[in-house]
């Protein structure tokens, strides 16, 4: 979000997304019980029983993952046509 400096274009799009999804989730899962039930078990096997639980899953990363941080930032423009952006060759 921030690194976007808040450009709504791609900000927006984003939290409609991340809304529908999160409430279809909850849809499923309030009217698929054994959906629930699936997803209560899979936490319970991963924690150990939650907060205060007996095992936890580490990070699914290996500790020596080397994160991809080369990736450049797209440059965002207003022109004559309109807003728009852009990948640079280099950083």
């Amino acid at each position: 979000w921030n690194a976007l400096g808040g450009y709504s274009p791609t900000i927006d799009p984003t939290v409609i997304c991340a809304a529908k999804t999160i409430g279809a989730t909850a849809i499923d899962l309030l009217t698929r019980p054994d959906a629930l039930k699936a997803a209560r078990n899979e936490f319970d096997e991963r924690t150990g029983g939650g907060i205060g639980g007996s095992r936890w899953v580490p990070p699914l990363l290996p500790a020596d993952f080397d994160p991809p941080v080369g990736f450049h930032w797209p440059e965002y423009v207003t022109t004559e046509r309109g807003d728009g952006w852009y990948v640079p060759e280099t950083a």
